[in-house]
């Protein structure tokens, strides 16, 4: 069985990954700016907290991510109910096609 610190930090690595990919699908999409500022703070959580998992010896990586501020910002991340902000914030979008938002946010993804 692989240590906690070996496993939290594959685990941070794929967090990492995941949120830089998210960054970069939902950069420069005006709709979705809200997300990508969501996914950065997410990526920069992961390597905190890694970084922070590499500096502790291995007997003391569960107290180190238990102490962790970081972990405690994930948590609340992982809390949130994204997909329905997003919903609601299409939604609203489209209600106010007079502006062309919707419009734009499609140039915009087919411009990606």
């Amino acid at each position: 069985m692989k240590s906690i610190k070996k496993r939290s930090k594959r685990l941070l690595a794929d967090i990492k990954a995941a949120a830089d990919r998210l960054a970069v699908m939902s950069a420069d999409l005006e709709l979705l700016q809200g997300l990508f500022e969501t996914v950065v703070q997410i990526g920069d959580c992961a390597v905190k907290i890694a970084e922070q998992i590499s500096a502790a010896h291995k007997t003391e990586a569960a107290a180190t991510l238990a102490q962790s501020p970081e972990l405690a910002r994930l948590a609340d991340f992982a809390d949130l109910d994204a997909i329905s902000l997003l919903e609601e914030r299409i939604f609203a979008a489209q209600a106010d096609l007079e502006e062309g938002e919707s419009g734009r946010f499609f140039q915009q993804l087919l411009e990606k």
